[in-house]
Formats: structure tokens, sequence, C-alpha cells
């Protein structure tokens, strides 16, 4: 059945976009779902910037145009408000985020031009898949924080790749990872404290440790949130968004 169903979509789209005659769409027209979606921009993209988008690899296609073509349809399909009938079609398939939804409109644009079945149910579950795994994440660091005590010992991972000279100085400013990122990284630079104190505000947690050892981080006068990195020194985080490291 799902094969059957696959291969009715394919000759729908393929019919569509076969047609020189496409409708007229009205100005700021949103569309009300996914093939509307599709259609729409099979009508309205040049077929150079079609061919372009196409031959690409899929992945690489949809990424370059995250912050283009795809805050355009964010934006101008009104997605942040989640109230207009697209909105609605996503949501019924549990896809919540407009990211998402202007990553699975460009997906099945960039496969239906190239002939390929869209995959809508492998697309969605992938979504709901990653969310799932942040709120299981974000639950994991809610029992971590309470768990902490003053004396434990937690590492930092930061990164110095763009902070060289950022304020015009000699120094490097560092930054966070995203507390997302996996504890099997590569970190270019990290820093080991104590806890001294905790706190937590509303939804963030933040942690100020006493920084108790630095050589893992060689960047050249590094600073952080404009103070000096180093051993003695205070630092404060925010478990509910940067990354750290408790063993």
């Amino acid at each position: 059945m799902k094969n059957i169903i696959t291969i009715i979509l394919l000759f729908v789209f393929g019919t569509v976009f076969s047609q020189n005659d496409c409708k007229d769409y009205k100005e700021n027209y949103i569309p009300k779902n996914l093939n509307d979606a599709i259609e729409y921009l099979t009508c309205e993209w040049s077929e150079a910037d079609k061919t372009e988008f196409k031959n690409k690899e899929e992945g690489d296609a949809v990424t370059e145009l995250h912050f283009g073509t795809g805050m355009g349809i964010r934006n101008g399909w009104e997605l942040w408000k989640g109230k207009n009938r697209i909105s609605r079609f996503f949501k019924s398939k549990g896809i919540s985020h407009p990211d998402d939804m202007s990553s699975i409109i460009l997906t099945s644009f960039h496969r239906v031009l190239n002939n390929k079945p869209i995959e809508l149910d492998e697309q969605t579950e992938y979504y709901k898949s990653y969310w799932d795994g942040i709120k299981n994440q974000s639950k994991n660091l809610k029992k971590k924080f309470k768990e902490l005590e003053i004396g434990d010992v937690i590492k930092v991972p930061l990164s110095g790749e763009t902070g060289w000279r950022y304020d015009g100085t000699d120094r490097t400013t560092l930054q966070n990872y995203l507390y997302t990122v996996e504890n099997s990284r590569d970190f270019d630079c990290f820093v080991v404290g104590t806890v001294v104190s905790t706190n937590k505000k509303r939804k963030n947690y933040f942690v100020t440790i006493k920084l108790t050892n630095v050589d893992n981080c060689e960047y050249k006068n590094p600073i952080y949130n404009e103070k000096e990195v180093s051993v003695g020194k205070l630092m404060e985080i925010n478990m509910a968004i940067d990354k750290v490291i408790i063993e």
C-alpha cells in the first residue's frame, strides 16, 4: 500500500510540474499544505533556480537556503505565528517548529524535482525524534543540576576559533558550546573548576566555578564574559544553555 501511495504522489506531482499554465497566485499567497507549497515553489521559481537547486546534494541544497529562502518561507508564510492552514497541516503531523517546517518543505521540493519519493513520514519522524532527545537531555540536565554539590569538579568545553582579537586587542574571547553537543566531540579547549555556588532562576541553571586547571586551553590571553580565564578566577555558566561535562 505504501508503495502504491508513493507512486500516486509521484504521478500527481509529475503531472503538476509538467503544466505550463500555473495558476495566478495573489500577492503574499500562503500555501495551505505541503503539496500546495511544492506547486507554489514550482511555479514561482525560475527554471535556472530550480535546476541549480535540483543538481545539488540534498543536504547541501537545503542547508544553503536555510537563512535565505528558508527564512523567507518561515516569515512570509507566517509559520512563527502558527495559526494558518499550512502551520496546522504540519502540527497535525507532529511538527511544531518553523525551522523544521521550512526544512521539510525544501527537502520535499528537492526530492520532487529529482523524481524521488518525499517520504514525509520519515522526515517528520526524524524531527520528532530530535526534539524528544532534546527534552530528555533537558530532564537529565535538571537532574544533574540538582545533584551538584559545592566542591564538585566539572569541565567546561569552550571555543576560541572565532574569538581572536574579537574586541580589537590581543585577547581571545571564548565562547560556549551548546549543551546539546555530544561529549565525544573533539573540543579545542576546555577548563576545569570546582563548584562554589548554584542558582536556579526560572528555567536557567547557573553554576559558578573556581578554575583549577586551564592547561587544555592554549589560546592567547583567553577571556570569558569579559573576564580573564586563569587558575583561581571565577566563571559562571548556565547549564540550561552551555555545555558542561560532569564526571
